[in-house]
């Protein structure tokens, strides 16, 4: 409520330093008042030069520091500087003499407890607090002058009248609505959401001037002149009413600085009022026809305007009737009524707009714009376009206009008070001048996350925190700065995040309600003191988006996994070392010590211990906000200890690799899911190398779905963890979000043991892999291809595999029931040469149904070269209840073209004589299809049918192929490969069982020289089995059986040369062939 002054001096454009009283001369209240807008200014001004635009004091450290509790936000009592002005929180009123404390410092009492943010001293009705997201709480504070109307103490009881009014600063704590997404406290004004339109002035102009009057007619008069024409000295208010632009905005006007008023003793109905007084004078009153605004407390604190009504005044019982009604929220619940009246200061103020409202034209003509008296009016005056000079009265004119019309324009309550002097009929001249109020002041508190339940401290505090000693550090944080809000880390992020520098830590903890974001930030360094900086968090430490060389180092954090403790989303040159990262997993939290998403270019995350769910995980499903992809560049995870319950690392969902990335020299412990996983794919020219890492782990080893990669000299050792299940491979290669598989793959020199699944497994189809130089020992299978597994060239080459068995605590879900050295499907050219495969399900059991050194389906073009098999299958067949099949070399039906060359296969090393029920075979070469095979084309999963002579149906498991050959020779038999060629050179090929010892099936045709063949303890069988109608039998050493060679078909052509064995050779040899092999 405004007072009544007779003019407004202070110009702070003239400098004046303070207001001298001179002997004998007037006092007038613009000279006081002047003196206290002087030494306002002076106040405000060198608190913020000194102390900066908000800032909290070391006095009161935690002044309106927000938290958050339950059903809302929690005001921290103490001063606050905003622009200069002291906002002050006392704390939360009480009647308790325990709550009533007494503040030493400045001798006054003062309140316990923070305050709620539904119980603010100047907003009784806040406005609801959002429900969800990431929303700004700021500080909004101003100056307001109060008259008894609203403080009826300023009333002094022995004078029975007012005594000079009070400035009193009000704050409110207030929320953005607009959400602030990933803002944090030093993101510029102009890219917080919401934060510009909030807290920019008012861009609102008037400019005040003079017209002539029209002749008098009244001859007593004088002649009319220009300027003012008024009988009283007044000083004018021109006060906006409703906000918005020219044409939009509204305004009022009053010759008394509208300064009549009066409260309201009782609502008598909603159009009818009953007031304290109705003026003090016949001038200064309220008067039929008068236009009146009718507010009060709530109204006034809400920064809304009151409601105007044209009165209609009765002297008796001094009640004012208008029309329409009043609204509810001015209204109490009953009728009529006092109390609310009084509680909220219900009051009415008189303004002086009247009748018809009058501009000027270019000849100075008046040309009517509005009626104030016409049956729609409201009572306000529209504000018109800028160059528009409206007559007020008395010769006086104003003109509005805003200085940026892109700008808000007009806020509701924007005023500008001018003085008009009789003496010399002058009116004060405003020029563009802006609003001499209400001008509001705003301070950043803190960045609530509604869902998380945390507030970001956006605070200043003073003093502020020195710089480093030396040039190492930029800021310095210490675990006492932070907890009392002085310089938190936040802050101190905040002051180097755009300049870039060194954000250095002090031993300690320091705990954090939540994230520590960097955003936007440029070439900025956190550095603690090791171990004995201690991040506490329940969720993520650091949240760090669209920054550029950022770097995070010698840290220890804390997390409680509802969140990552390190979140990246998008960072170009980042590094994260020498961290203790420890998270504190659940049932219902388990996020992992980092999350990479966005775009990750040349990051290095080395030297760190992490004791985590998982360590380093791909996306964060569950957070808001965050990217759903992450595509990496020049990734380097190196040299980590990361003790993990379910991954170490897992670049798994939708991710791509671009250049080089290396995950290298990590120590991999307690995984039950998976040791390192990365997948996704992989960009034209990428690579991933997987290389020196140890892994100790309980599930799965390396999991690679990516082109270009290098597994190679990794230490890979699977142990069961108590009773849980073991499942998983050592190395396998997955299919990633590329169905077609990779292109290119390595994996070259690995120790492997102790994995159920397989040492290596292949899962996916493969363009060129090579497998070389690996060791494994003691897992459920050797080198194996599973289901979905391909390959158009593939080497496996000098590795050793032994101790190929069931692992103990595998799961007992074996849908292949094979144990296998290595194992091989669906590939076009195959080389497997100088592996050593010792030690081949020596514990089988009854659960499996084939034993196989080297096992090859649906191969095209396979050689096996120089390989050495022993020790295949178990060596007590009672014992062990194994009724299956064991195969020392097989290579399955359909293929084209077959060299098995320089191999050695023994059942045992240690040769026995001992009578076997088991079907055994040194060499199986396709699928015979006459005598007794043994069933091995009844074995596994795996099938094949010829469908014509050019094609054959194969199934794996599930799935089912056409494989087409290249090339139509002759008749097969069945299931033997279109046109087959197979050539079997220099082999021992040893064997003990009730089968063959060699069988072959090849449609096209078959060399077999050179070999050393043994079926031993077995009188009844063929040797030797060659299925094919054209055999080149050259050389061999043939030992045991009923017969040493036998070729079934009548009309093969067959050229046997040189043989020497046992039994007789049972082929379609000419006579004179027969004498040139020997039986010996």
């Amino acid at each position: 409520m405004s007072t009544d002054l007779s003019r407004v001096r202070f110009d702070p454009l003239l400098d004046f330093a303070g207001l001298n009283l001179k002997q004998g001369a007037v006092l007038l209240d613009g000279d006081a008042n002047e003196l206290v807008a002087l030494l306002d200014r002076r106040l405000r001004a060198l608190a913020s030069d000194i102390l900066g635009p908000a800032t909290v004091s070391s006095t009161t450290p935690l002044a309106f520091k927000i938290t958050a509790v339950a059903g809302g936000l929690q005001i921290a009592k103490g001063r606050l500087y905003v622009d200069g002005l002291l906002a002050e929180n006392h704390g939360a009123p009480s009647l308790l003499a325990a709550q009533r404390l007494f503040d030493p410092l400045l001798a006054e009492p003062q309140y316990a407890d923070p305050l709620s943010y539904a119980n603010q001293p100047y907003w009784p009705r806040p406005a609801p607090l959002p429900t969800a997201g990431r929303h700004l709480v700021y500080l909004d504070v101003w100056q307001r002058e109060l008259t008894h109307l609203q403080r009826p103490e300023l009333v002094e009881i022995a004078l029975g009248v007012e005594t000079s009014s009070r400035q009193q600063t009000v704050w409110q704590v207030r929320v953005l609505p607009e959400d602030a997404g990933g803002s944090t406290c030093a993101t510029p004004d102009a890219t917080l959401p919401g934060w510009s339109a909030l807290s920019a002035p008012s861009s609102g102009r008037l400019s005040t001037g003079s017209y002539e009057v029209a002749p008098a007619d009244n001859p007593c008069e004088l002649p009319p002149t220009g300027g003012y024409r008024g009988l009283e000295n007044q000083l004018y208010r021109v006060e906006v009413h409703e906000a918005g632009q020219p044409g939009t905005a509204s305004f009022k006007w009053s010759r008394e600085n509208a300064s009549v008023g009066s409260g309201v003793a009782s609502v008598v109905s909603a159009t009818v009022l009953e007031l304290d007084t109705l003026g003090r004078d016949e001038l200064l009153r309220f008067n039929s026809g008068d236009w009146v605004e009718i507010t009060d407390d709530w109204r006034e604190l809400d920064q809304r305007p009151g409601e105007l009504r044209r009165i209609t005044v009765d002297d008796a019982t001094r009640r004012l009737s208008f029309a329409p009604a009043l609204p509810a929220d001015l209204l109490p619940p009953t009728l009529p009524d006092s109390t609310q009246a009084h509680e909220r200061h219900l009051r009415v103020r008189r303004w002086d707009q009247a009748g018809k409202v009058f501009r000027t034209d270019a000849s100075g003509v008046p040309v009517q714009v509005h009626d104030l008296d016409a049956a729609t009016a409201t009572g306000a005056i529209p504000v018109p376009a800028s160059g528009v000079q409206l007559m007020l009265e008395h010769g006086i004119t104003v003109e509005f206009s805003v200085s940026d019309p892109s700008g808000r324009g007009f806020k509701s309550g924007d005023y500008w008070v001018f003085a008009a002097r009789t003496a010399d009929a002058s009116v004060e001249i405003l020029d563009r001048a802006p609003p001499r109020g209400i001008h509001h002041h705003y301070a950043r508190l803190g960045l609530w996350d509604v869902g998380a339940a945390s507030v970001s401290d956006c605070r200043h505090p003073w003093p502020p925190e020195t710089q480093g000693g030396d040039c190492m550090c930029t800021a310095c944080v210490t675990p006492e700065s932070h907890a009392s809000g002085r310089l938190t880390l936040q802050a101190a992020v905040d002051r180097v995040m755009s300049s870039g520098g060194t954000v250095c830590l002090h031993e300690g903890d320091y705990t954090l309600n939540e994230p520590v974001r960097i955003a936007g930030a440029r070439s900025l360094r956190i550095h603690g003191q090791g171990p004995a900086s201690r991040l506490i968090t329940a969720g993520s430490a650091f949240v760090i988006e669209g920054s550029a060389a950022i770097a995070i180092e010698d840290l220890s954090l804390l997390s409680l996994a509802r969140a990552p403790a390190i979140a990246v989303r998008t960072v170009l040159g980042l590094r994260l070392q020498r961290l203790l990262l420890l998270v504190l997993a659940n049932s219902d939290f388990r996020a992992p010590a980092i999350a990479l998403s966005g775009l990750v270019a040349a990051t290095e995350i080395s030297h760190n211990l992490i004791l985590a769910p998982t360590g380093i995980q791909a996306l964060e499903p569950n957070t808001e906000g965050a990217p759903r992809a992450l595509i990496s560049a020049g990734l380097r995870i190196c040299d980590n200890l990361m003790s993990c319950s379910t991954a170490g690392l897992r670049l798994s969902g939708a991710v791509a690799h671009l250049l080089d990335s290396s995950i290298s020299g990590n120590q991999v412990l307690n995984c039950h899911e998976v040791g390192l996983a990365a997948e996704g794919l992989s960009a034209a020219g990428a690579s991933l190398r997987l290389c020196d890492n140890h892994l100790n782990v309980h599930g799965s080893g390396i999991r690679c779905a990516t082109d270009g990669a290098w597994i190679s000299q990794n230490k890979l050792r699977a142990s069961r963890d108590g009773e849980r299940v073991l499942a998983g491979a050592g190395i396998e290669l997955a299919l990633g979000l590329d169905k077609t598989g990779s292109d290119q793959a390595q994996v070259l020199a690995n120790q492997i043991s102790g994995f159920a699944e397989a040492g290596i497994l292949i899962t996916a189809p493969v363009s060129a892999l090579l497998i070389k130089l690996n060791l494994i020992d003691h897992c459920g299978n050797g080198i194996l291809m599973r289901e979905g597994a391909s390959a158009r060239a593939l080497v496996i080459e000098n590795n050793q595999i032994s101790a190929i068995d069931a692992v103990a605590g595998a799961s007992a879900d074996d849908k292949e029931r094979m144990l296998l050295g290595i194992g091989l499907q669906r590939s076009e050219q195959v080389t497997v040469a100088g592996n050593s495969l010792r030690a081949i399900g020596l514990q089988a059991g009854q659960d499996k149904q084939l034993v196989a050194g080297i096992y090859g389906f649906d191969v095209a073009q396979p050689r096996l070269l120089h390989n050495v098999v022993s020790d295949v299958g178990p060596q007590d067949e009672a014992a062990s209840g194994f009724a299956g099949a064991l195969i020392g070399l097989a290579l399955r039906s359909p293929y084209e073209q077959a060299e098995v060359q320089g191999n050695q296969v023994e059942r045992e090393q240690q040769s026995s004589e001992a009578e076997s029920r088991l079907g055994c075979v040194a060499l199986l070469l396709g699928d015979p299809s006459l005598g007794d095979n043994g069933g091995f084309n009844l074995i596994g999963r795996q099938r094949a049918f010829k469908l014509d002579e050019r094609r054959s149906l194969v199934m794996v498991g599930g799935r089912a192929f056409i494989r087409q050959a290249r090339k139509l020779v002759g008749d097969a038999a069945l299931l033997a490969g279109e046109g087959a060629r197979a050539s079997v050179l220099g082999n021992a090929l040893n064997a003990r069982g009730r089968t063959s010892a060699v069988l072959i099936a090849a449609a096209g045709e078959l060399l077999f020289s050179d070999n050393r063949c043994e079926l031993r303890a077995n009188n009844s069988a063929v040797v030797v089995l060659l299925d094919t109608p054209v055999a080149l039998v050259n050389a061999n050493r043939v030992r045991g059986g009923e017969v040493s060679i036998r070729v079934p078909d009548a009309k093969a052509q067959v050229a046997a040369l040189g043989n020497i064995t046992t039994r007789s050779i049972q082929a379609p040899l000419k006579p004179e062939m027969q004498v040139l092999n020997l039986i010996a």
